[in-house]
């Protein structure tokens, strides 16, 4: 695996597959402890994020390491941009 692919931190791989990402909003959705966004806010918040600069992968954020499907679903999360919150 090319370096470029690797977290810095850990060495592990930073890639995911759409499936890995399903799982975890599945298991999200199934949990009653999340406070989740409607459907249409999620997808208003995934689309700032497939513009944004600052998004690695298709998935991760750059700025807070977060996978943004996940991430975005919360209702209780930011966006973690610097300056201001993208939505």
């Amino acid at each position: 695996m090319p370096d470029n692919e690797k977290c810095k931190a850990c060495s592990a791989s930073v890639r995911l597959v759409s499936e890995d990402i399903e799982r975890m909003i599945n298991a999200i959705k199934k949990n009653k402890g999340f406070k989740l966004v409607s459907e249409d806010i999620y997808n208003r918040r995934l689309e700032k994020c497939s513009s944004c600069k600052y998004l690695e992968y298709n998935t991760t954020c750059n700025q807070c390491g977060c996978i943004v499907q996940v991430r975005a679903l919360l209702k209780n999360k930011n966006c973690p941009s610097p300056g201001k919150s993208e939505w």
